[in-house]
Order: structure tokens, then C-alpha cells, then sequence
């Protein structure tokens, strides 16, 4: 499979390819917007289903959950939807912590209560 570039600036990557989207890097709020924009320009108006690989996120980030969240709500817009959703460790904590397991088509929810729970500790 040939993936095309779609954003690439400070470490964090945006590839696509056939039908699946491939985020990589640490994404942040400098660039969550100029992200959701270049992913939703490829998705255009696709009405099948997209694969999304968040794995090569290397922090958890509300930033870029608010990305994958509008990727899909683009999606939905236009009959498409996540068929496949795969989040690295961090992002599956945040995603369980935060509640928003159940909002995110396509994501294993099983592969989350896999993880160990996230540590609140206070010194």
C-alpha cells in the first residue's frame, strides 16, 4: 500500500493511503486544527468505511482526540464511518479515562479494559 503524505511538520505525521488515515508524531492544539483540515480534505466525501491508526501517537493528547473526533463526525456527514479505529497506549488510557470509549466507532473497546489503570497518584 502507497501512502501519501498529507502533513508532515515538527515530528508529527499525517499519511493516507487506500482507505485508512495515519497519525504519528505528537500532535497539540498548535496543530490540531491545520490536521483535522488536511484529513477531512482527503476524506472528502467518502461514504465507505476508513481505517484510522493513531498507534504512532507517542502522548496522550486532547488535542488529538478532538481530531479523530472530527474526522468522524465528517464521516458521518457524508454516510462514511470508522470501520477500524487503533490508538496507542496512551491515547486507549485517555480515551477510557475520559469516558469517550463509546464514542469512537470502530475501537476495540476490549483492547482498553486490557490496559492497566491510570495512576492518579499525588506526592
Amino acid at each position: 500500500m502507497t501512502m501519501k503524505t498529507l502533513f508532515d511538520r515538527e515530528g508529527v505525521t499525517l499519511e493516507a493511503g487506500d482507505a485508512r488515515l495515519s497519525l504519528s508524531g505528537q500532535p497539540d492544539f498548535d496543530n490540531a486544527a491545520e490536521l483535522a483540515d488536511s484529513g477531512r480534505k482527503w476524506l472528502g466525501r467518502r461514504e465507505d468505511g476508513v481505517s484510522i491508526d493513531l498507534c504512532g501517537v507517542d502522548s496522550a493528547s486532547t488535542a488529538t482526540l478532538s481530531v479523530l473526533l472530527e474526522w468522524q463526525r465528517h464521516l458521518a456527514e457524508h454516510g462514511g464511518h470508522v470501520a477500524h479505529l487503533a490508538l496507542s497506549p496512551a491515547l486507549s488510557r485517555l480515551a477510557a479515562v475520559s469516558g469517550l470509549e463509546n464514542l469512537l466507532p470502530g475501537l476495540n473497546v476490549a483492547e482498553i479494559s486490557a490496559e492497566p489503570p491510570l495512576s492518579l497518584e499525588t506526592s
